[in-house]
């Protein structure tokens, strides 16, 4: 098979290490670059245009051979170190990462990455790129990837269909045109309409790659002049707007799209420098060696930066020491990368004598390892884990398993009645306690909870958008009760501490906490607990609204470790003054006390002194977690709290008995 090498051009590796470095640079900090993001879209662009030039060098007398050789150079290049890094982040984070909530989802979104989807995967999930905790995913980075290999399986058809006939059919000189046009339209309108499925999927963004190629098929017919390369300083203006004010525009349409001229403008700059005799000082600035070395390694770069980042904020956090230590390692682990892995894969002899499908069965075969070996670190995360969060019978508040015996509890009384708990996370976060309380007094349990829809929450009206939940719950009870059953209404009924501003003093950030609570919302809270209450009380059911429970700065799980208690995330401690969650709560406190007296058959129930001391409340009891974060129950706390709710159902009991 013969073929004209492309020729390396130093300032197409020069634009990749500008765009790896803004990536990086946000990520760190996206006060340092707000815009640096972007630095994707340029990705995008400039693999359109190089991806075009390696496939105009190859023959295409017959397509066959000339998709199954484009294949194998993209596995060659790709995979052998995307599978390195995939399989060691799933086992670092398997190590190091606490078992929280949201680990199931990164598990998800790196197995997606290996099979090319994780940008499916993430606009499944439905959390926006921005989102809070979005920063914790060790895999998100691989979307960018998933969007580029789902535009290799389209783009060399359409290629070659420019390429055999760009001479004399003209529909085949328009058909990418049409088709990038098509996508920039319906990526401004899914901006809009979805924006995460837009930022994420291929649809939205095939404009970017594909303006890339259109730029390779026009100075592949047209010789660019010396003067193309005025286009230099406008087009690296554009880029540095892009990376300094794009978070004030709609992304990827319009926001991405000052980034994505610049970089065709750039990109026609060093076209036309290539075939003069002298550049001009701008494009030998993108030739700088060191520059040019910074972006050959930029996909080694870019798939190691996000890891490495995600795993040191989940341990030591991004201070002191690591933010000289962080830049060293991942450019170690780049150069390695590169130089063992990378470049030795597609020098090796084997890559150009076997035969492309032989080569693409080895990759798949490859591929299959390395996802059951993902596969199976996942299922045994709680066994490798160095987190004491691997011990998920202490940590998180599931159910009790069936196998494990409880003790019963003769209450014939209580035998029978169903009991219902209904409310956001937190009702969710009693699953352990009232798992174990139905089976001790032979009760029928049934959970309805969905996280952010709390149920008389005391504090304000609760969101719109919760109220099909709501009706629902009420429904269902109203459906399947009987007098006598017991109603558990479990709710955040506390300000939130994670955000709050401390740098003023504790004292005076819980004051200005206990202010933001308005006369206005204490009204509506209560108009909303007379309307589900009322709704409950001619069902003659009892029912158990829990009070507010402590709330505190840092989370527990996030600061349990050795490796993680120097974190930043653990700076506000995991204990809170017990005066301050008494004034913090006092209003709710005496909401309830109204409500309580309105509706004979509501009973409070305060856990808060099985919780705290006279002095403080802790998130820890000894060495074992009583709250899993800053305000969810851990395992150990529901059990800790069991004996306190089975005195409370046995008086109900009795109660509802006489």
């Amino acid at each position: 098979m013969s073929y004209t090498t492309p020729r390396r051009d130093n300032a197409i590796d020069g634009l990749r290490a500008l765009a790896v470095i803004a990536v990086i640079l946000f990520h760190v900090d996206a006060t340092l670059l707000p815009g640096g993001f972007t630095g994707v879209d340029l990705f995008f662009v400039v693999s359109g245009f190089v991806i075009s030039q390696s496939l105009a060098s190859r023959p295409n007398d017959h397509a066959g051979r000339f998709l199954l050789d484009f294949y194998r150079r993209r596995v060659l290049r790709l995979l052998p170190a995307l599978l390195l890094v995939l399989l060691v982040t799933f086992l670092l984070s398997a190590l190091l990462i606490p078992r929280a909530w949201r680990n199931e989802q990164f598990d998800q979104t790196g197995l997606g990455a290996l099979l090319g989807v994780s940008n499916f995967v993430l606009a499944w999930q439905g959390g926006d790129y921005f989102s809070p905790g979005a920063d914790l995913n060790p895999f998100l980075h691989t979307w960018t990837l998933g969007v580029e290999e789902q535009f290799y399986l389209l783009f060399p058809l359409l290629f070659l269909v420019w390429l055999r006939g760009r001479h004399t059919q003209a529909w085949s000189r328009w058909l990418l045109p049409v088709l990038a046009l098509a996508s920039l339209c319906f990526g401004a309108w899914q901006t809009r309409s979805a924006p995460v499925s837009a930022f994420y999927l291929l649809p939205a963004r095939f404009w970017e790659l594909a303006s890339g190629a259109l730029l390779y098929q026009f100075v592949a017919t047209h010789r660019l002049a010396p003067h193309w390369q005025g286009w230099a300083l406008p087009g690296l203006l554009l880029l540095v707007v892009g990376f300094l004010f794009v978070p004030e525009l709609l992304s990827p349409v319009p926001g991405v799209i000052g980034t994505v001229v610049g970089t065709l403008m750039l990109l026609a700059a060093a076209t036309a420098a290539a075939s003069a005799q002298r550049a001009q000082p701008l494009l030998r600035a993108l030739q700088w060696r060191p520059l040019a070395y910074l972006g050959r390694l930029s996909y080694g770069l870019y798939l190691w930066h996000w890891p490495l980042l995600v795993l040191l904020r989940w341990t030591y956090g991004m201070h002191g020491i690591a933010l000289w230590a962080y830049p060293v390692l991942l450019l170690m682990l780049a150069s390695a990368s590169y130089h063992w892995v990378e470049c030795p894969v597609r020098a090796a002899g084997w890559g150009k004598r076997w035969h492309p499908g032989k080569i693409l069965l080895v990759a798949m075969a490859g591929l299959g390892v390395s996802t059951a070996a993902a596969w199976t670190t996942v299922q045994y995360t709680d066994s490798l884990s160095l987190s004491t969060t691997g011990d998920g019978y202490t940590w998180r508040a599931q159910r009790q398993p069936k196998w494990m015996p409880v003790e019963t509890i003769d209450a014939p009384a209580l035998a029978g009645r169903n009991l219902f708990v209904a409310g956001d996370s937190h009702a969710a976060a009693y699953r352990n306690m009232v798992s174990i309380a139905a089976r001790q007094f032979d009760l029928n349990l049934h959970m309805d909870e969905r996280g952010g829809c709390s149920i008389v929450n005391l504090l304000r009206a609760s969101s719109d958008q919760c109220a099909p939940y709501l009706e629902r719950v009420l429904s269902g009870i109203e459906r399947d009760a009987r007098p006598g059953d017991i109603v558990l209404l479990a709710s955040l009924r506390m300000p939130e501490l994670r955000d709050v501003d401390f740098s003023g003093g504790e004292e005076a950030a819980f004051a200005t906490l206990r202010s933001e609570r308005s006369a206005a919302d204490e009204a509506a809270a209560e108009r909303e607990a007379n309307a589900v209450l009322a709704r409950l009380e001619p069902l003659k059911v009892q029912v158990i609204i829990d009070a507010p429970l402590p709330v505190f700065r840092s989370a527990a799980y996030r600061c349990s470790d050795a490796f993680n208690r120097m974190n930043p995330a653990c700076a506000g401690g995991l204990s809170v003054p017990r005066a301050q969650m008494e004034a913090l709560r006092a209003p709710q406190m005496a909401l309830l006390q109204r409500l309580a007296a309105r509706y004979p058959a509501v009973h409070i129930w305060d856990p808060m002194p099985l919780l705290c001391t006279a002095e403080r409340c802790t998130a820890m009891d000894g060495e074992q977690p009583l709250f899993f974060d800053q305000d969810h129950l851990s395992g150990h706390g529901n059990r800790v709290l069991l004996p306190d709710f089975d005195r409370l159902l046995l008086r109900i009991g009795q109660g509802t008995e006489e």
